[in-house]
């Protein structure tokens, strides 16, 4: 459960702050959105496993559902926002008298876009911490030390 909401939280992070991925021409795997990320199957599917693994209750499920819902618009609005950056950003021409000005505007613009994401997603962070008892936070906060670990484990494979 802790995992599940661990990487619902980050997915919603990294569709925040890596939103020109995700804004990538097809969709990725069947088309679908984000699936430019492998494994993310969108906060619907995750939260159920993060509501078995931390066991939430009905109301908290719902609580976590309309926390996600209602930050819906913000995050799409912040994809369209980066999308259009990043195709603004591939228009320019390095020829162009005037490409350093607009490169400088374009990074500008990423900036405000990754601090907004990055602010947004916390707001979500806390609220849904909010809703969880002091046991789940703990089962969230050893979810996140196995999920950090997790890149650790691969490299010792390789």
């Amino acid at each position: 459960m802790k995992t599940i909401k661990t990487v619902t939280l980050a997915m919603l992070t990294t569709l925040a702050l890596a939103a020109t991925a995700y804004a990538e021409p097809g969709g990725g795997q069947h088309g679908q959105p984000g699936a430019s990320f492998p494994g993310l199957a969108g906060p619907g599917l995750k939260l159920g496993r993060m509501a078995k693994h931390l066991e939430l209750d009905e109301a908290q499920q719902q609580s976590i559902e309309n926390i996600l819902e209602a930050t819906r618009p913000e995050f799409q609005a912040l994809r369209t926002d980066f999308r259009a950056n990043r195709r603004a950003l591939q228009a320019l021409d390095p020829a162009d008298p005037d490409y350093t000005a607009a490169i400088n505007d374009i990074a500008a613009e990423n900036g405000r876009l990754a601090t907004e994401g990055t602010l947004l997603m916390s707001r979500v962070r806390n609220e849904v911490h909010s809703v969880l008892t002091d046991e789940q936070r703990a089962k969230l906060a050893q979810g996140k030390q196995r999920m950090r670990a997790v890149p650790k484990r691969r490299a010792g494979k390789q």
